[in-house]
């Protein structure tokens, strides 16, 4: 089969992109019989960094083959963008069997009959999308996306079950595949972890990695950390990997974290690490804590996991799903629980070697090779239709 791949945006960090780039390597691995087209714009160096991710796959083609969304810019741009998008993306789709849009909300158009992964549908569930651009968008491309696709994929029952309350008519296959930790975060261990920042030490601080919009619940997070005991304050620092917009996510992280009583051990923030790093900050941490209110899959859970490092996270959306019995499941609404979770996992050792050991148990279960074979048996079906 040749499948191809919308491949105009899935550099750099985030969920969706790692995604992307870990689904397409595990299927070349799996399927070396089988080509994947990665079709790209016109850009030389947007070319080389994808050559430079899957040029080691004889069975990978990247191609400069369709304009990136924002080529002529915004405003009047964007409609005429689209059109010539949609033209280009037709001439693609007479050398290929089948395209898989990995975004198919981040992508400028919605070529032939695309295989769709809908990884979440925050704009239409949460109030704080309530009146926005953004909620509408999604309104229109979720309803195109059911009416047009071949087949959803989605990572967790918890995004199916709310993509068939949006659209219980629809018709076509709508089929869960989870997702995995990237390799790399099992190849360390508190005894085998990267270098830490020179304030930190094993077991001297709570760990959290994500974004830091509203439903992360990082203000929750905050309050749970001041609420522990002076003594346990002293001990064991915080430390947030923010992932998203630069400098102004920063300056408000670090606007909550001031709230904070002030203590001996580090509050620190850091954004942007290589994979490397982040899975010796998981090796090392005390525990990952990530109260999130709503999740479509929450893979910062697995990768914890992964390191074995002790996790808590919320009872609620899909993380319960995902977590199983091997996390310190919380209320997410009541720091006060989070609190307590993160005070007994400190101070009683048995607890964290106990969800440590079970996290790594549980993470095992999870691999990017049975996501990738679930993913062709979808292909496969559709093909054969």
């Amino acid at each position: 089969m040749r499948i191809g791949f919308d491949a105009t945006s899935i550099h750099g960090h985030g969920g969706l992109k790692t995604y992307a780039r870990e689904l397409l390597s595990a299927l070349a691995r799996e399927y070396p019989g089988d080509e994947f087209h990665l079709l790209t714009g016109f850009s030389p160096s947007r070319r080389e960094r994808l050559l430079g991710l899957f040029g080691s796959f004889t069975n990978v083609i990247v191609r400069s083959a369709v304009p990136h969304p924002m080529m002529l810019g915004t405003g009047p741009a964007v409609r005429l963008n689209r059109l010539i998008s949609r033209a280009f993306w037709q001439v693609s789709l007479s050398s290929l069997d089948l395209v898989h849009l990995t975004d198919p909300f981040g992508s400028s158009v919605l070529p032939g009959r695309p295989v769709c992964t809908i990884h979440d549908l925050f704009p239409l569930t949460r109030d704080e999308y309530r009146g926005t651009r953004l909620r509408k968008f999604y309104l229109r491309r979720a309803s195109s996306v059911v009416r047009h696709a071949s087949a959803i994929l989605t990572p967790s029952e918890y995004v199916k079950k709310q993509v068939l309350e949006f659209h219980p008519e629809i018709s076509i296959p709508l089929v869960v595949v989870p997702e995995a930790a990237s390799e790399i975060f099992g190849r360390y261990s508190r005894e085998n972890s990267s270098d830490l920042p020179g304030e930190l030490e094993e077991g001297s601080y709570f760990l959290y990695v994500g974004a830091a919009y509203p439903r992360k619940n990082l203000a929750g997070l905050l309050s749970a950390y001041s609420m522990l005991p002076a003594a346990t304050r002293e001990k064991i620092g915080l430390v947030l990997v923010i992932s998203g917009r630069g400098g102004e996510v920063g300056t408000k992280v670090k606007s909550l974290l001031g709230k904070i009583p002030p203590g001996k051990a580090p509050l620190l923030v850091l954004s942007d690490l290589k994979e490397d790093r982040l899975a010796g900050l998981y090796a090392s941490a005390a525990a990952f804590v990530f109260p999130s209110l709503d999740e479509g899959f929450g893979l910062p859970v697995l990768e914890a996991m992964s390191a074995g490092c002790p996790v808590i996270t919320s009872k609620t959306s899909c993380l319960a799903e995902v977590a199983g019995d091997a996390a310190i499941l919380v209320d997410p609404e009541d720091p006060g629980e989070i609190a307590e979770a993160m005070r007994n996992v400190v101070s009683t050792p048995e607890t964290g070697r106990k969800l440590a050991s079970r996290g790594l148990e549980r993470a095992a279960g999870y691999s990017w090779k049975k996501t990738a074979r679930a993913t062709m048996a979808v292909y496969r079906s559709i093909f054969q239709r």
